[in-house]
């Protein structure tokens, strides 16, 4: 049964059809802890339209035999030259770097298809997995935008508008907008992703994805739009690392961290200038609000979204990393 008391104080008629995106913004629900934890990222220029399902495209069904004993997750994206050939367009591989217990960032490397995109791929994940720095490593930051409007109406309402804009407009110095598939979280629309860093944002518009690029201003101001780091394990250590970094402000995403849980009381553990500091909390479901489905009345709910509850932070230094 959906919580009556919550859609009151939203302000929203319970009775009125209202899409899930508006929903969660009109109930301010916090994306904390809502993106998945990933050894690496696979982008493949796939052109329009997209099935309802990334994994049911041709350039899906080649790639994955290779991605899937890794865990890797696959990403479509639009090709940035409509006009090139399929052998001219490209696959970019965010790896995490083998045998690193800490996360810093993704190692990026590019190249384009080729005669096949399987063999293409082949090699990135052959180059990757080799610990020693690379010389086919390459520079460059990649802003996803879920404007996958088969998959879900509210990204392609709400993300796609924003990758058209950012498309538009002139990105700033080595960064790439990409229109991708399906980035999960339709109800946070317009999600979006960055990489190297890893860091998943919900609510997104022009404004905030300038602000996360640039690392304007405090972090706290961003907060509620933070889904999570896609190189940490897992939800709690998500939502702890949101309440770190509004402590610590936007560096702490250029340190080497790693997380762990026991029961409800989660760790995060960084090393920076040859320091490590451990923080921990009490990360619990707090919060549950009801989901209804989209262009559904929220008093017909029948599924709900539980936020993550931080409580009792301890920051603590020179403690081992394990």
């Amino acid at each position: 049964m959906a919580d009556t008391t919550l859609i009151d104080s939203t302000g929203v008629d319970p009775e009125a059809r209202i899409r899930c995106a508006d929903w969660s913004r009109a109930a301010s629900l916090a994306p904390v802890g809502s993106f998945g934890s990933y050894p690496g990222l696979l982008l493949v220029e796939i052109p329009l339209p997209w099935p309802h399902d990334i994994g049911e495209t041709p350039e899906a069904a080649a790639v994955a035999p290779l991605l899937r004993p890794l865990g890797y997750r696959l990403q479509g994206v639009v090709p940035s030259n409509p006009d090139a050939s399929p052998r001219e367009r490209r696959v970019i591989l965010h790896a995490r770097p083998v045998g690193e217990p800490l996360f810093a960032g993704y190692r990026r490397f590019e190249r384009p298809v080729g005669a096949s995109l399987a063999d293409a791929v082949a090699d990135l994940l052959a180059i990757a997995a080799d610990p020693a720095p690379s010389h086919l490593e390459s520079d460059g930051i990649d802003v996803l935008i879920c404007g996958h409007g088969r998959r879900d109406a509210c990204c392609g309402r709400l993300g796609a508008g924003l990758a058209t804009r950012l498309a538009a407009a002139t990105p700033p110095e080595g960064v790439t907008y990409w229109r991708t598939s399906h980035l999960g979280g339709h109800r946070f629309a317009a999600t979006f992703l960055v990489l190297p860093e890893g860091t998943a944002w919900a609510y997104g518009d022009e404004d905030l994805v300038e602000t996360v690029l640039r690392r304007k201003g405090d972090f706290g101001d961003v907060a509620g739009s933070y889904r999570g780091c896609a190189g940490l394990p897992g939800p709690q250590v998500q939502a702890l690392e949101r309440e770190v970094l509004r402590q610590v402000g936007w560096d702490l995403l250029d340190a080497a961290r790693t997380g762990s849980v026991d029961g409800a009381r989660a760790a995060l553990s960084c090393v920076h200038d040859g320091e490590t500091v451990t923080w921990s909390a009490d990360v619990q479901p707090g919060r549950t609000v009801p989901m209804p489905d989209c262009q559904s009345p929220p008093s017909s709910a029948t599924k709900t979204q539980t936020e993550w509850a931080v409580s009792a932070v301890t920051r603590d230094q020179h403690l081992p990393l394990t």
